[in-house]
């Protein structure tokens, strides 16, 4: 489950606190644009609360902290991808993590989309399947990628009788996508 923004300020009050770096405000502006232009602004609402989240995580950590030596102290889209994956590092199940990683890529046009960064929560729960659908989505109408391989190993942990159940019973199109993925690897 993605986290929600918990800071009750306008999104434009955050990220013009001088605490974001630039790279960091231009990747929530990509992930608006790009929920505007792939028609889905809800899913990628989403992922600009996960990361800014994220951001907030990371510039709530003390600036004597030892992730912060050798920095300048500002939030960064790479500082909070780092941030993020040592979340990760420490806890595996950290799923907030996982979200902050997927937003970041989603940001940037990403290879994968961040697919790779879902698995676990894929594996965990199938209904997520909607949301990596959603990002091979983005990356095949947007980028150009064909995103079917980052797609199938994102999915390949999910119980696939839960994914047809879902698909059967929910007419789910999503479900029935991955589904069809596997099909193809026999």
């Amino acid at each position: 489950m993605m986290v929600g923004m918990t800071d009750a300020r306008p999104v434009s009050d955050l990220l013009n606190s001088g605490h974001f770096g630039n790279d960091a405000i231009r990747a929530v502006e990509s992930l608006n644009e790009t929920g505007r232009a792939a028609e889905c602004p809800q899913f990628t609402d989403r992922l600009v609360a996960a990361l800014l989240d994220g951001l907030r995580a990371l510039d709530a950590l003390p600036r004597n902290d030892p992730f912060w030596r050798s920095t300048n102290g500002i939030a960064t889209l790479t500082k909070v991808r780092n941030h993020a994956a040592q979340r990760l590092r420490a806890a595996p199940e950290d799923g907030a993590a996982r979200w902050v990683l997927v937003a970041a890529e989603v940001a940037v046009g990403g290879d994968d989309g961040g697919l790779a960064w879902l698995g676990p929560l894929i594996a965990a729960d199938a209904a997520l399947v909607d949301d990596a659908v959603t990002i091979a989505d983005i990356l095949e109408n947007l980028i150009g990628s064909d995103a079917s391989q980052a797609l199938r190993l994102a999915c390949s942990g999910v119980d696939r009788e839960q994914l047809r159940h879902i698909a059967r019973t929910e007419g789910n199109a999503a479900a029935q996508r991955v589904l069809a993925l596997f099909d193809g690897d026999r």
